[in-house]
């Protein structure tokens, strides 16, 4: 079995001077979008490395771009159906969609809100529209 080239030491030392799982992964020189992403976080929690300084990314992306939407004027309301952020009388998040299914590109020409229905249905929704790679 080969011997893996992110030991202990080297896994130790990215988290210890990154504040998230990406910058971590790009001091070890690999691409934070590959899916060696997974297999190294898994790797430094079992090896124990101590990763709980890491900011979660997403959370804060989204509450950003959420809130630079509406900074812009973008209606709170889905930009399909027209329904509002509210379903039979509950909160009901709306969702951000890459209209051209490119989740990195966050140009407000390319943004939109849709309801979760709406936003099942089209293309770019969980990459249904792209072709998996076997």
């Amino acid at each position: 079995m080969p011997v893996s080239p992110y030991t202990q030491e080297r896994l130790d030392e990215a988290a210890r001077s990154s504040r998230t799982l990406s910058e971590a992964l790009t001091k070890l020189g690999v691409d934070p979008k590959s899916s060696t992403r997974r297999y190294l976080n898994e790797r430094m929690k079992k090896l124990d490395v101590d990763i709980s300084h890491f900011e979660h990314e997403g959370v804060r992306w989204t509450k950003d771009l959420r809130r630079a939407l509406r900074e812009t004027g973008v209606p709170e309301h889905c930009a399909k159906c027209g329904t509002a952020p509210e379903w039979n009388g509950k909160p009901m998040t709306l969702e951000i969609d890459h209209i051209n299914g490119d989740w990195s590109d966050d140009r407000r020409e390319n943004l939109r809100l849709l309801c979760p229905n709406c936003h099942a249905i089209t293309s770019t929704w969980c990459r249904g529209g792209k072709q998996r790679r076997t």
